[in-house]
């Protein structure tokens, strides 16, 4: 694996630079520095190219785990439901919610379901997947009325947005946020 190039962005100091993936081996107890990103260049073949000799994926991961953790003060809703690791910023699009359960879960533990054939059911609660804005909707409203305060807190959101179908209601919206607010949602 001669062409093989790892680009790290390193944050040294308060100082953004690049380095090769064996500096950073040779800073690995270095304590001031964290991965902000990784970028892995294919070699010839097309093949992607692996940085295990240099770096071990155990310190990676531990950077990126620091990277996700640090800086901000993260709420109970950014961990994944499956795996309980952080869910990268921004989370709305590193992870996906089901409305079938009201829970959100990484984009990695959705990959590993589909991998093992859970397509068209959530990786959660194994229910079926709704198939549109009304079956969505109907889901919603279900666990709304038995008083789920996520579901009412979700469903004040389709409205004040008007998505789904719904028609723009803030009155509505702002009723259904209170009785969530009052059932004990954070959000």
């Amino acid at each position: 694996m001669e062409n093989m190039v790892c680009r790290l962005a390193m944050i040294h100091d308060g100082d953004p630079q690049e380095q090769s993936a064996a500096a950073l081996a040779a800073r690995v107890d270095d304590s001031t520095c964290c991965v902000a990103s990784t970028d892995f260049i294919q070699d010839g073949a097309g093949e992607p190219t692996s940085v295990m000799d240099a770096v071990s994926l155990a310190v990676l991961t531990s950077y990126l785990e620091q990277l996700l953790t640090v800086g901000c003060e993260r709420t109970e809703g950014d961990l994944c439901t499956i795996c309980f690791l952080p869910i990268g910023f921004p989370v709305g699009q590193n992870s996906k919610f089901n409305v079938c359960c009201m829970k959100r879960m990484c984009d990695g533990c959705v990959l590993a379901a589909r991998r093992r054939g859970i397509l068209d059911k959530c990786p959660f609660c194994r229910t079926r997947l709704p198939r549109g804005d009304a079956s969505e909707l109907a889901m919603i409203r279900k666990r709304a009325r038995k008083g789920d305060a996520a579901a009412l807190n979700f469903l004040g959101g389709k409205h004040y947005f008007g998505q789904s179908g719904l028609a723009r209601d803030v009155p509505r919206s702002i009723k259904l946020w209170t009785e969530a607010a009052e059932l004990g949602s954070l959000d």
